[in-house]
């Protein structure tokens, strides 16, 4: 930034007259600008955003003032992103510049108006990290924004300094439009993505070439605290159109820096892996960061770090101490990909390599400085260079981020490769590979990442054998950091299953991965997500076979799905759908073999699933209960469902997941062919055994000795009747005893009020628990309780009835010489025990 106010006065001289030279050309430029309406510049933006992805432009009319977007990155930290200027004079962020839809003009080497403006929003505050021109705020010279980064050019040579900005930058060369009703120059757009921030576009007209651009800001999908700056071109013509897209930019990373002349005296370094580049500030006071990738679809094919030591030459760069100009390397306009690896500038310099050090002939480094001794740094980008056809739209793209410490830049990815066809295309049956990765390109950060997600979409089958397969798709948890520059990855592999055509949306399938992560030491989670598109070809024959269950038991009008919970004894409802999308299908017999049908009790499963007969419908009418041995259907063409629907009993009694699926054999075409069909869908019963129960259905309400007439003498009564049954339930399979118990010092005794029948300690209740036909056996019974019989009861589904063992003549009551006159009552305790009482 500025470098070029430290070069020799001698320099400054011809400097000046060679700005005389370009202020007159340019101006000649402009008396030769063709005026293009309005409505052609509106016309090719609706083609552009075709290519763009975005219909939801709005048109913010002639004279449009600029807005500002920012993107979360950590604590009160954002990265904002703009056209034109802005701030305010006191360094806060504010939108406002209405320069944006003006000329932009040359005064060499500085570009005014509309340009790309890239910062930090730390709490409302500017903070720059690109440079800016004097009093370049709301209020000031707003048009002075970022005016020494010459944004995207499309260049044809690297000759002299004139040809970046006389003939070759794009927003300097856009077309007058209807001048004569206000000269609207370039046409501003604004729109919202998924994640809810801003997406701004300018368009325009470049007269030098023909064609018409528009330049996209947007926030990366992924949620990546990331700005992709996207180029657009359009050929309008009838002739092909030839160029190299170019990116210069003049970084400046100060605190609050914009009319300060200081130079950002910052090294600059490689990504490594040809994918970029990036700078750290190295001020205390100001730790940031800014780095440039081309990992994304249209990314930048060679780059270049360079000193500003010579602003009017953006071609070459490097300062050989002994000679006065800048020298190797270059960068020149490449005709095709077979160029010496001697002109490819730093793009293959090794990761965290320092692109500001120079080499000597003998082999000496040096720093490449300006005439100051200053790193005064800047880039530059270079795509391939592009023959582009009459009504073609190429793409060009660049991500920008920065930072501050210590939070991390995470950029997710997730990229396919296809193991089985080797001819570019994906069919029904290929393996795919799949690689999820999370970069973070923060500073001094630790990115934790949380959980994984990644939901296979329908058309896709996960390989099982894959370690993160959860379901089909990807549910982990890893817990693992990643430090700066540092990259996470993950890999599976899924096949493309038969619904794939079926599912394909214009004739792709999309999956999509989510990252969930944060900053060590903060509680500021986020999800970023990447996704892949995924075309698939269709085959001469295409289906789709589901396969669901509800549980009519527990809920008679519940919905089908894949999985279902039950229990022993359940009655559950199948519904299997066959439908050819692509083709036509006769002959076709639909099997659930799994399923007993017939009774011979040969089926191995017919013990957990079974047939209920009569409950067999097809495409709504009642057929035979031929599961297993087979329903014939009819000839059905293309998109024609055929539905069967049929109940089955869970018999399983163990906790268990049963796996279903059906089948459709011996389909063919038309020509008679036959086809293979996979099974259908799976669905999923799990199955849970009734919980054990120990309970009493019922006891005796009444245990009848009758009356006597007191003769002074003690008597021991029978029962006359016990009214009501002893019915109980114990289901499971172990065995028990039914115990009764009598307290006499209870408040429960037999009593006439208060006075109790028995006032002694002696027995007062006995009950004959003998074995079926065994002698009587009195037990008396006690506080504690004994056994109604002295064998132990089995536990079943079915209740029990033991009414017999405490009928009739079952009991004796002890009726004491002292008794007195009157009714008696009272009460005993009855009690399930699983252990048999010895």
């Amino acid at each position: 930034m500025k470098g070029y106010q430290s070069i020799p006065k001698v320099l400054l001289l011809v400097f000046t007259a060679l700005l005389m030279v370009l202020t007159f050309n340019t101006t000649k430029a402009k008396a030769a600008a063709a005026t293009i309406s309005k409505s052609a510049v509106t016309d090719a933006e609706k083609v552009m955003r075709k290519y763009d992805g975005i219909d939801s432009w709005t048109f913010k009319g002639d004279l449009a003032t600029n807005e500002v977007g920012k993107i979360p990155i950590g604590g009160n930290i954002s990265l904002g992103y703009a056209f034109g200027a802005a701030r305010d004079v006191n360094g806060n962020v504010k939108a406002g510049d209405k320069t944006i839809s003006h000329q932009s003009t040359v005064l060499f080497p500085k570009i005014s108006n509309s340009k790309i403006n890239i910062f930090l929003d730390d709490n409302g505050k500017y903070y720059g990290i690109l440079h800016q021109g004097e009093d370049s705020y709301i209020g000031g010279s707003p048009e002075n924004a970022s005016n020494t980064s010459i944004d995207f050019a499309l260049l044809e040579s690297s000759q002299s300094a004139s040809n970046f900005y006389a003939d070759m930058n794009l927003l300097a060369n856009a077309s007058q439009i209807d001048s004569a009703n206000g000269g609207i120059y370039k046409l501003f757009y604004t729109a919202t993505d998924k994640n809810g921030k801003k997406i701004l576009k300018m368009v325009g007209h470049f007269y030098k070439k023909g064609v018409f651009f528009e330049i996209v800001l947007r926030p990366s999908p992924s949620g990546s605290p990331v700005l992709q700056r996207e180029l657009y071109v359009y050929n309008p013509g009838s002739k092909n159109v030839t160029f190299q897209p170019f990116y210069g930019e003049d970084t400046g990373l100060n605190p609050n820096n914009g009319d300060n002349s200081s130079v950002d005296n910052v090294p600059m370094f490689a990504i490594g892996g040809g994918l970029g580049l990036y700078i750290e500030s190295g001020l205390k006071n100001s730790e940031s960061k800014l780095f440039i990738t081309n990992n994304i679809d249209g990314g930048f094919k060679d780059f270049m770090g360079r000193v500003l030591a010579y602003p009017d030459n953006w071609s070459i760069k490097g300062k050989d101490n002994n000679k006065v100009e800048i020298s190797s390397p270059t960068l020149p306009v490449v005709t095709n990909d077979n160029h010496s690896s001697s002109l490819d500038g730093d793009t293959n310099a090794k990761a965290d390599q320092n692109l500001l050090i120079g080499k000597s002939n003998s082999g000496q480094e040096y720093k490449i400085v300006n005439g100051n001794g200053k790193q005064d740094t800047s880039y530059i980008l270079r795509w391939p260079y592009t023959t582009l056809a009459p009504g073609g739209v190429a793409k060009f793209v660049s991500n920008i981020g920065a930072t501050v410490k210590p939070y991390a830049i995470p950029t997710v990815k997730k990229t396919y490769k296809n193991l089985t066809s080797k001819d570019g295309t994906n069919n029904v049956g290929d393996k795919l590979h799949f690689t999820l990765s999370v970069r973070n390109d923060g500073y001094g950060s630790n990115w934790i990442i949380s959980k994984i997600r990644d939901d296979l979409p329908t058309g896709l089958t996960i390989d099982p054998n894959s370690a993160l397969a959860s379901g089909n798709g990807i549910d982990y948890n890893p817990n693992v950091g990643v430090t700066d520059g540092a990259t996470a990855t993950y890999e599976f592999d899924a096949t493309i299953n038969n619904k794939a055509p079926v599912y394909a949306t214009n004739g792709i399938i999309t999956n999509t991965v989510k990252f969930t992560g944060y900053n060590k030491g903060f509680s500021d989670t986020r999800t970023y997500e990447d996704s892949v598109d995924i075309p698939i070809e269709t085959p001469d024959y295409a289906y789709d076979f589901t396969h669901q269950v509800r549980n009519v038991t527990a809920d008679p009008g519940s919905d089908f799905s894949d999985s279902v919970d039950a229990t022993t004894g359940d009655t559950l409802e199948i519904k299997s759908i066959f439908t050819v999308s692509v083709g036509t299908a006769k002959d076709a017999i639909y099997k659930n073999k799994a399923l007993d049908d017939d009774g011979d009790g040969l089926n191995i499963e017919k013990d957990k699933l079974s047939l209920i007969s009569g409950s067999v419908y097809m495409n709504g009418v009642p057929v035979q209960d031929a599961i297993q041995s087979g329903l014939h259907t009819h000839y059905t063409p293309a998109g024609q469902p055929n539905t069967f629907v049929y109940r089955i009993k869970v018999n399983s009694s163990t906790e268990e997941t049963i796996q279903n699926s059906s089948t459709m054999e011996n389909v063919k075409d038309i020509n008679s062919k036959v086809l293979s069909i996979d099974p259908s869908d799976s669905i999923y019963i799990h199955v849970h055994p009734p919980v054990p129960t120990t309970s009493f259905i019922e006891v005796p309400e009444l245990i009848d000795f009758g009356s006597i007439n007191s003769t002074g003498t003690e008597k021991m009564l029978t029962n006359k009747q016990t009214k009501g049954s002893l019915i109980v339930s114990h289901s499971a399979e172990t065995p028990y005893q039914v115990l009764v118990s009598y307290d006499n010092n209870s408040e429960q005794a037999l009593a006439k009020g208060d006075e109790k029948l028995i006032q002694d300690d002696g027995l007062s209740l006995l009950l004959d628990n003998n074995y079926d036909g065994e002698p009587d056996d009195w037990e008396p019974i006690s506080s504690t309780g004994i056994p109604i019989n002295n064998q132990e009861f089995v536990g079943s589904d079915e209740p029990l009835d033991l009414t017999k063992y405490v009928g009739l003549d079952k009991w004796k009551l002890r009726v004491p010489s002292t008794a007195t006159s009157g009714q008696y009552t009272g009460q005993v305790t009855w009690t399930i025990a699983d252990t048999p009482i010895e």
